[in-house]
């Protein structure tokens, strides 16, 4: 994933929010988004949780 952003995504993405939190990536963003698909996870709070209960220790800097 990282590989792909940083040669074709990063022109496609950008962060709006002027609060962003700069220590979670845009990459490991999209890897959650990605993960949640695959779980049939749509929901951005259904994602959240699911990563935060399973996935913490992948993503330390996962944002509250």
């Amino acid at each position: 994933m990282c590989e792909l952003y940083h040669q074709e995504l990063w022109v496609h993405v950008q962060r709006f929010a002027p609060y962003a939190h700069l220590r979670f990536t845009d990459e490991e963003v999209i890897t959650l988004y990605l993960f949640g698909i695959v779980d049939k996870k749509r929901e951005i709070k259904t994602l959240y949780d699911h990563a935060d209960r399973y996935w913490r220790e992948w993503f330390p800097h996962l944002p509250s």
